[in-house]
């Protein structure tokens, strides 16, 4: 199935499907690798069309998507978390399912971020979960809930005077429904992964329209085949480190 054409009821990025089909990997794809193994093809230097080219870069990225969520399982001891101190459905007249929510202080804010704290952005992965995994095996625990959310929106942040204390407010979207008043009843944690946001812009480039008179400029005609020009690849790379 192409993953950009596959349905679900969490349409708050118009990314063409991409955190969708995130959202549709179960704890042993995210571990699988060889998920797209049969997918993930060596691309060739000269391509037959633009759509040629956009699609040979689907299917790599969304392995170098589940290698970075893998990656980050492996580490949920040392990842900044959080406790949530509420969680609320929040309006939108889109008839999306999102959350507001809401954490006490961040801790282990400096693991894997060099000299940077960790700070809550638009596109941060989390598993939302009942209680604090320490090992990926936590997650498989029986009677456990858990599920992967996205910070769809920093609402709030308050930092102490030293920035040493984060607390956040911010718009979650979830990969399936909370159950709030189940929730209401238990301690609930938030675990940092990772940042898709990166990579979201590749997709959302990748999908482009292949009529797009932005894409036929960079693009080099040339008998039935489409030789790409390298200011296309500069496109997509200034999408991903936001330059443009």
């Amino acid at each position: 199935m192409n993953p950009s054409c596959s349905s679900s009821r969490n349409s708050y990025f118009d990314d063409h499907n991409f955190i969708n089909t995130i959202f549709s990997w179960s704890l042993q794809d995210i571990f699988n690798q060889d998920l797209y193994k049969d997918q993930v093809k060596c691309i060739e230097l000269r391509f037959k069309s633009v759509g040629h080219y956009f699609g040979s870069y689907v299917y790599p990225l969304l392995e170098e998507t589940r290698t970075q969520l893998c990656s980050s399982m492996e580490t949920l001891q040392s990842s900044p978390f959080a406790e949530v101190v509420s969680l609320k459905e929040a309006p939108d007249n889109k008839n999306r399912m999102l959350y507001n929510g809401r954490t006490n202080r961040w801790r282990n804010r400096s693991s894997g971020h060099g000299n940077e704290m960790y700070k809550t952005l638009t596109g941060d992965v989390f598993i939302l979960a009942d209680f604090k995994p320490e090992i990926v095996d936590d997650l498989q625990r029986t009677g456990k809930m858990w599920t992967l959310v996205v910070s769809a929106g920093v609402v709030e942040e308050e930092t102490s005077d030293h920035s040493e204390e984060l607390m956040s407010s911010f718009k979650i979207l979830p990969a399936k429904d909370i159950d709030l008043d189940q929730v209401g009843q238990k301690s609930m944690f938030m675990i940092f992964l990772t940042n898709i946001t990166p990579n979201r812009r590749i997709w959302e480039a990748l999908h482009m329209s292949q009529n797009s008179k932005l894409i036929q400029k960079i693009s080099c005609a040339g008998g039935d085949e489409v030789r790409v020009n390298l200011m296309l690849c500069l496109y997509i790379k200034c999408f991903k480190f936001n330059i443009l």
